[in-house]
């Protein structure tokens, strides 16, 4: 299994450093070290309000979670769920989901505002966009078909201890 997840961790890191010439720098000062008050490695046991979600991510070794009474707006986006990941118990992702254009412009719109707006990681769709930090990355896109819109953040410290315990 932990090699199954090493895997997918490689081929989503080549994945992004792949689009590195379209990746962009937090602006300055804005490099988050977690999501809404949660820093990273936080404890799940010690956060109140969390209820397990739907299923196990990382091959069995971590579980996501949404946060009961959790604000369902980031600007003016209406947000269709926030799931909050944990590996070894410890918060490491968070992935946030919108359905329909207009949300997904306001949720690009604040997350632009906030961390710096980017180049397109791609030319056609689904919009793609990429921020690299030294305590997280992140990326943004939008799939027209679908019309959902999925805002993913994790945090590096971790993925870099992941990376070392399956050397």
């Amino acid at each position: 299994m932990k090699k199954f997840w090493l895997i997918g961790l490689i081929v989503l890191t080549v994945g992004l450093w792949s689009n590195f010439c379209f990746a962009g720098d937090f602006k300055a000062g804005s490099e988050p070290d977690g999501f809404r008050g949660i820093k990273w490695g936080t404890d799940i046991k010690t956060l109140k309000g969390m209820k397990y979600w739907s299923g196990t991510i990382f091959s069995g070794e971590g579980k996501t979670y949404i946060r009961k009474n959790d604000d369902l707006h980031m600007g003016g986006a209406e947000l269709e769920r926030i799931e909050y990941s944990f590996l070894g118990g410890k918060f490491c992702n968070v992935s946030v989901f919108t359905r329909g254009y207009a949300n997904w412009c306001g949720l690009k719109e604040v997350v632009f505002e906030r961390f710096g707006k980017v180049n397109q990681g791609n030319e056609f769709p689904p919009e793609y966009y990429l921020w690299f930090g030294n305590i997280t990355d992140m990326s943004l896109q939008y799939d027209e078909l679908s019309e959902e819109g999925k805002f993913f953040m994790f945090s590096m410290e971790i993925a870099k201890q992941v990376i070392q315990q399956m050397k």
